[in-house]
């Protein structure tokens, strides 16, 4: 009977004793408030991501319409190492796609009527050019333009990593669609490199 009763008291102290508690708190909380803290900060960083790629994107399309000139392979490339500057792309290289495309019927339309034509294309590292079976996909992006205008496509790809993985973000291709008119002529032809 002393016994029980020793051990009656012995769980009545133990259950009345707050001491320890906080420590007890603090290893079950942690783990969850780091996980946040570093969510919060993946999510932050793939949206400033995002954000910037949207930003360069549009910057390299009016760096295309403001072209007089002819336009070489060489210049793509080299706009193609000016928006891996503006993103400040780490690890995979990001690539762009640049298709000249004109209204050649029902101009005056936004449906399946109307006839696009493509004047070039052409796709920096692992992106091919545009071909024109390809162009049907892309006729909500191209706005409704006059018969002969043509429209610069600009289509920009960037991978995209977390830095940490909580589970929150996969890996993932961020693209961008951009289209936009040539400011100063009617287009802006495509020198291929002979050789």
């Amino acid at each position: 009977m002393a016994l029980m009763s020793t051990l009656k008291k012995a769980v009545s102290r133990f259950v009345k004793d707050e001491t320890g508690l906080v420590t007890a708190e603090a290893v079950i909380a942690m783990p969850v408030l780091v996980w946040w803290y570093v969510g919060s900060f993946v999510f932050f960083d793939s949206y400033q991501a995002r954000n910037t790629n949207l930003k360069a994107a549009y910057t390299i399309a009016d760096m295309i319409s403001r072209e007089t000139g002819t336009v070489d392979a060489a210049y793509l490339e080299g706009l193609d190492d000016i928006f891996a500057y503006l993103t400040s792309a780490s690890g995979s290289k990001p690539d762009i796609r640049v298709t000249l495309v004109r209204c050649t019927l029902s101009c005056n339309h936004n449906d399946n009527n109307r006839g696009l034509a493509m004047d070039w294309s052409y796709g920096t590292d692992q992106i091919p050019a545009l071909t024109e079976s390809d162009l049907s996909k892309y006729e909500d992006e191209i706005p409704v333009i006059p018969l002969g205008e043509r429209i610069i496509l600009l289509e920009t790809y960037i991978e995209y990593t977390p830095a940490w993985d909580v589970g929150i973000l996969n890996p993932t291709e961020f693209t961008r669609v951009i289209a936009t008119r040539p400011r100063f002529v009617p287009q802006i032809p495509f020198e291929a490199t002979s050789g």
